[in-house]
């Protein structure tokens, strides 16, 4: 299924790695795995849409290849959680690109989690939007995974199971 172009899956995929790491309740989670993947989505955060826009900047594109690296470093102890879970068996099964498959399920489960991730997801949300307002750790959590969903339908991915042709009944 062609849907929209593999770097920008991959960049979003990058910034699952890199919440799913910080927000890791695996006991082997450190000080080490956070701070790289709060760089990560520091550099992702900050070139995605540059780098989307024109693939050219080379500048963007270090950045994200840079963040991709250090969220993956991040999960490589701490691990990742249910959006993967999710994503993979659909990726599978469908034949969907897999950073397509986490951002498709990414906001629903970031609800899902959002009692248990508040805080780190209100911390996460100042890293990755430069301009994040001020508020309750539950009320800066709710509008980081409505962001972030705004984020990923602004460049170009598909905002559902049924635009990717997944049936209800499925």
């Amino acid at each position: 299924v062609q849907t929209c172009a593999l770097p920008i899956l991959t960049g979003v995929d990058a910034m699952v790695h890199a919440i799913e790491a910080f927000t890791s309740i695996n006991p082997n989670n450190s000080n080490v795995s956070k701070a790289l993947a709060r760089e990560a989505l520091r550099l992702l955060g900050a070139n995605i849409r540059a780098a989307v826009e024109n693939g050219r900047d080379l500048a963007a594109r270090e950045a994200m290849l840079t963040g991709s690296l250090l969220a993956g470093m991040s999960f490589a102890n701490a691990s990742v959680g249910a959006i993967h879970a999710l994503a993979y068996p659909l990726g599978g099964h469908y034949h969907l690109p897999h950073g397509l498959t986490n951002a498709l399920v990414m906001p629903e489960v970031m609800r899902f989690n959002a009692s248990a991730c508040a805080q780190d997801y209100a911390h996460l949300a100042h890293i990755v939007f430069e301009d994040f307002p001020e508020g309750t750790a539950g009320a800066k959590a709710d509008m980081f995974i409505s962001r972030l969903a705004a984020l990923s339908a602004d460049i170009g991915i598909p905002q559902s199971l049924r635009a990717v042709k997944i049936t209800e009944n499925a």
